[in-house]
């Protein structure tokens, strides 16, 4: 792996100065700047990396700093480190991670590109569809009520962070209730782009048309009707992606 030295290199060269942002670390500027560094181009796919000395004289930060940034780098895709050869730029859309597509928020400006939501959105109706079938097969009426209690705190959200929140609830339990814990943690470790999205929608749309969504679904599972839910479930998300109300 890289040096763990904690020396402190203050001789910074013209190379690759960092980004300083106040609000934040030391160690997530560095990882920022290398993040924004490959999301521009500047750094290409394939590209070696200077060595963990030579970015800590670049950049004026601790070896300490640069070890923990490449190895966050390293577990979101961005970079591979390859023992006695080096650090190079990984092909982050091959293996990246939900935290990847965090960082490229971020780098544009916290939106979602038209490509990522037409991918969630894929993504959601390939899932969505066999979570209501699990719901509907495995959840008791207990928790069903809870499910509803949900429902009722989103059909009540008067401002959108509001309903973000109440909507991702909504279907973060109804992934619960599936009962199948890879399903649920992947609902949990998108929801900070889907509340983009969903904040997207509603600056288009208003809340309307996903309260009422939302609303059919749960109806449909309470009556046992699968196909019909599965039908709800894939017209949620065809609302972001065609027809007037598409936010791409």
């Amino acid at each position: 792996m890289i040096e763990s030295d904690t020396e402190k290199c203050s001789d910074k060269g013209a190379a690759g100065t960092m980004d300083r942002n106040k609000n934040i670390s030391v160690r997530e500027n560095f990882i920022r700047t290398i993040e924004n560094k490959i999301l521009s181009g500047e750094l290409e796919i394939g590209q070696q990396l200077p060595t963990a000395r030579e970015l800590c004289r670049q950049m004026g930060v601790s070896l300490t700093i640069v070890n923990a940034g490449i190895s966050e780098l390293a577990a979101k895709g961005f970079v591979e480190v390859k023992p006695r050869h080096g650090m190079y730029v990984a092909d982050y859309k091959l293996h990246g991670t939900t935290e990847t597509l965090v960082a490229i928020m971020r780098y544009n400006g916290g939106k979602l590109s038209d490509h990522d939501i037409r991918s969630y959105c894929e993504s959601r109706c390939a899932i969505d569809p066999f979570v209501v079938k699990l719901v509907i097969e495995r959840a008791s009426r207990e928790q069903l009520r809870e499910l509803g209690l949900r429902l009722d705190k989103l059909l009540k959200a008067q401002d959108m962070e509001e309903c973000c929140d109440s909507i991702t609830d909504f279907f973060n339990l109804m992934y619960f209730l599936s009962d199948n814990t890879f399903f649920s943690l992947i609902y949990n470790s998108t929801i900070k782009p889907q509340k983009e999205m969903y904040a997207m929608f509603i600056r288009k749309n208003g809340a309307g048309p996903i309260k009422e969504n939302a609303q059919k679904i749960y109806d449909c599972i309470c009556r046992g009707d699968a196909e019909a839910a599965v039908k709800e479930s894939v017209h949620a998300m065809e609302l972001a992606t065609s027809g007037s109300t598409s936010i791409i």
